[in-house]
């Protein structure tokens, strides 16, 4: 039963990362929740392991993603150069910080964020006329914030980093393609940062380098690999304005998913 749920779980979060350029912890880490629950991982480090493993499962699917994006050139390059160090240092910093963080507060202003953007994205209000590249500064902040955050509640990113990139001057489609190159610098430095902090943790199961499960987060993350490259063909095949409706109605759940929490 555990291994079929890997493998349903890998399949629907590889379509959604390449479909919406996300990693697909929308609905790795709830499902994790449950598998590791099952499995009676302590309840000590029950939100770290599920955390750290889908981080773990982001490296594989952003990775097919990306290159299925850049492929059909979505993939902005000197943009990724630009914020990459910032999204690595943010992203660190975030799985070092979520042991010891109030989530609560933060997941509610969180949630506030993403229903902003989500009715920004539905109703296309007018952004602001500027070009991500022409401020350095702001693309700089901007990754170390969606890197740090991604590391706290264990996602790819591309639920902050697709809003910001349309609403600085990039067509959806390469919005999408350039949040998930985000994914992997995200994916790897948080996994990492889990990694490290747990790895002394009395209570971990086994088959775990810190607070990643490998089993889950090998399987889960080999099948969203394979299966990123389908959901990366539809979104191109998708007209623009159904792609950044179908992207806010996923911010909007986000959304509602931290606020029940």
């Amino acid at each position: 039963m555990e291994i079929l749920l890997y493998f349903l779980l890998g399949t629907f979060s590889g379509i959604l990362a390449g479909l919406f350029g996300i990693g697909g912890g929308i609905i790795i880490i709830p499902t994790f929740f449950y598998i590791f629950s099952y499995l009676q991982f302590a309840d000590q480090i029950l939100s770290h392991m599920v955390l750290g493993s889908s981080l773990g499962v982001i490296v594989f699917s952003s990775l097919s993603s990306t290159f299925s994006h850049n492929f059909r050139g979505a993939v902005d390059w000197g943009l990724i150069k630009l914020v990459a160090p910032s999204i690595v240092i943010g992203s660190s910093l975030g799985g070092i910080t979520a042991g010891a963080l109030d989530s609560y507060t933060l997941q509610g202003l969180v949630a506030l964020f993403l229903v902003v953007a989500s009715i920004q994205l539905i109703f296309e209000f007018p952004p602001p006329p500027q070009n991500p590249r022409t401020n350095l500064i702001g693309p700089v902040l901007a990754g170390g914030g969606i890197g740090w955050l991604s590391g706290v509640f264990g996602i790819g990113g591309g639920i902050f980093s697709v809003p910001y990139f349309y609403h600085r001057g990039l067509l959806m489609m390469k919005a999408i393609g350039t949040s998930a190159a985000c994914g992997i610098p995200i994916a790897l430095a948080g996994s990492l940062s889990y990694m490290i902090i747990g790895y002394e943790n009395i209570n971990l199961p086994e088959n775990s380098i810190g607070y990643v499960y490998l089993p889950a987060t090998i399987i889960v993350g080999l099948v969203s690999s394979l299966t990123a490259k389908y959901g990366v063909k539809i979104a191109h095949r998708m007209k623009q304005k159904k792609l950044r409706i179908g992207f806010a109605f996923l911010v909007m759940l986000m959304a509602l998913n931290l606020l029940m929490r």
